[in-house]
């Protein structure tokens, strides 16, 4: 660790001096954005019932839908809870900043495109009340989304958002050991916490993604990094969610190709093509038992409803039905989602189902096609625009923005959580505007070798 001048400390995540060195005054700061987010997203996605809701109330009751009774009410302590959150977001984006950004740049225009689409199909909505009302928390979280990202690096922002995650892993551990909820010993064990143990599992899967990014590269180990990657890890396994771990095994994956040096990264594929012959030779010579044995670790002890993907087939069928009806446009920005809709699947499948638990046939419920189709062009603009900084600009750290978005990918094939006004696509949407707007000085400046503003972690990778 450098030798800095009085008063400041540094925070160095990646085990060189790559990563800020922060003052006193501006780790205060970040303290009080911390707090902010730690409790504010707390009211609006955590309950510390939640793992005695998960766990014991198995059995379907119609007349006790929380998910349907929800829709169609305000909440009286989330409700000013995001209104708080915007106006933080709102006056950090009016605060000047201590770096040069640039506007415009291809990610903020397709954001700023889908974002106008999702306002306009107030128009066609087939329940413009709720349409309008999520719509103006979705901007909400994009003022504050926006906020952040004028103030903070890309390295500050991964700090300041994996000490979240961890912070409610272990609120959660602490959440269930107190309410006698935590029984690891038992099979059907679950990791809940004091949310949905799909969304605890992605807390886990961004610690792996950060530890992985940011260690060092003088062949140091650094412990801390080692912890996080553990504890994200376990927590992932913990929470038995399948999709989840797919999606970080991608992540993982890309992410340390991307931050391989050039002469590795042909061995580096080669690699995974001569292991997954190998796998895949081995499942052909086997036993059937040993591959039903392997199936049931891949399922993580989960052998429940495996064919139907744990009911979500059934229900993907029922949204189809709705998708074809209006198949253009949509029915607006999470208009699908009212009170009867969700009462009559949730009744005819016998689970309460929130949303579509699949990434692609929510936007399409929300958007038709047209959506559908600004929503890739998301992706597939920011994937461009995150992968030439790593390779092109040596710009290291925005490799956890592109880890994000492929795992985002992955994980929307079985779920909802990145499309949704949460934690989790909050991060997402702000680690991108910060990208964006360096991305844009960067080029306004002339500079092709990487981002003059950013604690940018430069040079030669592993």
């Amino acid at each position: 660790m450098s030798t800095l001048p009085s008063g400041q400390l540094n925070i160095d995540l990646e085990g060189s001096s790559d990563f800020p060195d922060l003052s006193r005054n501006r780790l205060v700061l970040l303290a009080v954005v911390f707090i902010t987010l730690l409790f504010g997203f707390f009211a609006i996605d955590h309950s510390p019932r939640a793992s005695s809701h998960f766990r014991f109330d198995t059995d379907f009751i119609d007349s006790e839908n929380r998910t349907a009774d929800r829709v169609e009410t305000v909440n009286l302590i989330t409700a000013p809870v995001r209104v708080v959150l915007g106006i933080v977001g709102l006056t950090f984006f009016l605060l000047p900043t201590r770096d040069r950004l640039g506007w415009g740049g291809a990610i903020t225009f397709v954001l700023g495109l889908y974002l106008s689409y999702l306002g306009m199909s107030f128009l066609w909505s087939v329940n413009q009340q709720v349409t309008l009302h999520k719509f103006l928390v979705l901007c909400c979280f994009g003022v504050a989304a926006a906020g952040l990202a004028r103030q903070f690096s890309i390295g500050e922002l991964t700090f300041l958002f994996v000490t979240v995650c961890v912070s409610y892993i272990g609120i959660g551990l602490l959440t269930e050991i107190v309410l006698g909820n935590f029984t690891p010993h038992k099979s059907e064990y679950r990791f809940v916490g004091t949310c949905h143990p799909n969304t605890l599992a992605v807390y886990g899967t961004l610690c792996c993604l950060a530890a992985s990014v940011y260690f060092g590269r003088r062949h140091a180990i650094d412990p801390w990094l080692i912890a996080l990657f553990v504890v994200g890890f376990i927590t992932l396994l913990a929470t038995k969610s399948r999709t989840t771990l797919a999606g970080f095994m991608f992540a993982l994956m890309t992410v340390r190709f991307l931050t391989f040096r050039p002469d590795y990264r042909m061995f580096a594929s080669a690699l995974v093509m001569l292991t997954m012959l190998a796998g895949g030779l081995f499942l052909a010579l086997s036993r059937s038992n040993v591959r039903s044995g392997l199936a049931g670790s891949l399922a993580m002890g989960r052998t429940e409803d495996v064919s139907s993907l744990t009911g979500r087939l059934p229900l993907w069928e029922e949204l189809l039905r709705s998708i074809y009806d209006r198949p253009l446009v949509g029915h607006g920005y999470l208009a699908f989602w009212e009170k009867e809709k969700i009462d009559y699947l949730s009744a005819l499948l016998r689970w309460e189902i929130p949303h579509g638990h699949n990434m692609y046939l929510d936007v399409l419920l929300d958007g038709g096609f047209v959506g559908l189709t600004l929503f890739l062009l998301v992706f597939f603009v920011s994937l461009s625009v995150t992968f030439r900084r790593v390779i092109v600009n040596h710009d290291r750290q925005v490799s956890i923005v592109f880890g994000l978005l492929i795992f985002a990918l992955v994980h929307g094939f079985a779920e909802s959580l990145f499309k949704l006004p949460t934690f989790l696509s909050f991060m997402l949407v702000t680690l991108l505007l910060r990208t964006a707007f360096t991305d844009a000085a960067a080029r306004r400046a002339g500079d092709s070798s990487g981002d003059p503003e950013e604690f940018s972690a430069k040079g030669s990778a592993d």
